[in-house]
C-alpha cells in the first residue's frame, strides 16, 4: 500500500468546521466498566455537535429495573458534569431491541454501541448488539472498541480519522459526515480510496476539494477492499465507511465492505447511513423504505409496476421495518415481527397488519 499526498490548487486554508448533524445521540449502557468509554465517546460527539445524549438501559424482569435506572442516572450525572445535555430512558427487553426501538422512535441521528460480540464474522448469523444494530438501524452507528491495544490512553477524543471512499455518491456522503465529526473534534483527516491508480487520482482530487484542505494524505488500496481498509486503519482512532450493502438479509450482506471493516478494523468504526432509495429505484417485486414528501414510506412495486405504499412502522412497538430481499417480506429488526409484501402480518409479536402510508397505529 502506498501513501500519497494530494493538493488542490488555490486552496490555502480549510474552511471553518461545518455544523454537525448529530443533534440526538443514543447510547446503550448497563453501568459496567466497558460501558464507560462508550458513554464518554457519545458525550464527546454530542458536545461537539451541540446535541443531546439519550442514555438507554435495558432490563429483564423487575429485579433488573433498579440496576438499569442506576446505570443511566450515573451516566446522566457524568454527562451533566462534563457540560453536556442528556436525558435517560429504561425499558424492559433485549438490549439491541430496546436500543433500536428507542433510537428509531426518537429519530436519533446516531447510535453509539460497544464492540461486544464483534469478533470473527458469522457466516449466517449476526454477532452481538453492535452487529445487529449496525445492520438494522436507519441512522448512523458508531462502534467503540472498548479493549483495543491500539487505542490511545485518551479514550474519548479522536485525533486521527480515516475516511473511506470509492468516489460514489453514497461514499461521498460518508466522507462529508466523517469530515464534520473530525472537524468537530479537531482531528487530522486522511483518505483511503478503493479504485485503480488512474481513478484513485480522480477520487482523491474530488475528496480533497470536498474537505476544503490544501493537502490530504491518501492511501490507495488493492485486493480485498474491506480487509484493506481495516489494515489501513491501524494507527487511527476512527475509520468512517458508508453502509452500502449492510441492510437486507444476513446471507447477502455478510462479506460486504462495511461489514468487514466493522469486524476487522482495530479502531472505532463509524458506519454512515448512506443508502437512500426512491420509488424510481424500485424494480418489479422489490420493496424499500423510501422518503416521500419528507415522510418515510414502505413501498413495494408489484410485478405489473403498480406500487403499494404502507406505513413503515411495525404494529408492535413502532420500529421501522426493513425489506428482506431474499424472502420478499417486511421484517422488524427490533422484535422479529414479519409482514408479507402487502403488509399482512404472519409472524409476531405484532398482531395487526401494517397500516396504509401515513398511519402510525400499533397493535
Amino acid at each position: 500500500m502506498r501513501l500519497d499526498r494530494h493538493r488542490v490548487a488555490g486552496m490555502t486554508s480549510a474552511p471553518s468546521a461545518p455544523a454537525m448533524r448529530y443533534d440526538l445521540v443514543v447510547v446503550g449502557t448497563d453501568g459496567s466498566a466497558t460501558a464507560r468509554p462508550v458513554e464518554e465517546v457519545a458525550i464527546a460527539v454530542a458536545r461537539a455537535a451541540g446535541g443531546e445524549v439519550l442514555f438507554v438501559s435495558a432490563f429483564q424482569g423487575d429485579d433488573g429495573r433498579h440496576s438499569a435506572e442506576q446505570a443511566v442516572e450515573e451516566a446522566l450525572a457524568r454527562a451533566l458534569a462534563a457540560g453536556g445535555k442528556a436525558r435517560t430512558e429504561v425499558a424492559e427487553g433485549e438490549p439491541a431491541a430496546v436500543i433500536m426501538e428507542v433510537a428509531d422512535r426518537s429519530d436519533a441521528k446516531l447510535v453509539v454501541v460497544d464492540d461486544a460480540g464483534m469478533g470473527e464474522r458469522r457466516r449466517l448469523r449476526l454477532g452481538g448488539t453492535a452487529d445487529r444494530i449496525s445492520h438494522s438501524m436507519p441512522c448512523d452507528t458508531l462502534i467503540v472498541r472498548t479493549a483495543s491495544a491500539e487505542r490511545s490512553e485518551d479514550r474519548v477524543a479522536y485525533r486521527k480519522v480515516l475516511l473511506a471512499t470509492d468516489g460514489s455518491s453514497t461514499a461521498t456522503h460518508a466522507v462529508r459526515v466523517g469530515t464534520e465529526l473530525a472537524r468537530g473534534m479537531s482531528a487530522a483527516i486522511e483518505i483511503v480510496h478503493v479504485k485503480d491508480e488512474v481513478m484513485g487520482a480522480v477520487i482523491m482530487k474530488e475528496a480533497v476539494a470536498l474537505l476544503g484542505e490544501e493537502e490530504v494524505p491518501g492511501h490507495p488500496l488493492s485486493g480485498d477492499v474491506g480487509k484493506g481498509i481495516a489494515e489501513a486503519a491501524r494507527g487511527f482512532d476512527l475509520v468512517v465507511v458508508g453502509n452500502k450493502g449492510m441492510r437486507g438479509s444476513v446471507r447477502i450482506h455478510m462479506g460486504k465492505v462495511p461489514d468487514q471493516v466493522s469486524h476487522l478494523a482495530p479502531c472505532d468504526v463509524l458506519i454512515v447511513n448512506t443508502v437512500d432509495r426512491s420509488l424510481d429505484d424500485l424494480l418489479p417485486s422489490e420493496g424499500a423504505v423510501v422518503t416521500i414528501d419528507g415522510k418515510k414510506v414502505a413501498a413495494y412495486r408489484e410485478a405489473d409496476g403498480a406500487v403499494v405504499l404502507l406505513s413503515p412502522r411495525c404494529r408492535h412497538r413502532g420500529c421501522t421495518v426493513g425489506w428482506n430481499e431474499v424472502a420478499g417480506t417486511w421484517d422488524c429488526p427490533c422484535h422479529g415481527s414479519r409482514y408479507d409484501a402487502h403488509g399482512k402480518v404472519f409472524q409476531g409479536p405484532a398482531t395487526g397488519d401494517l397500516g396504509a402510508a401515513g398511519s402510525e397505529e400499533r397493535s
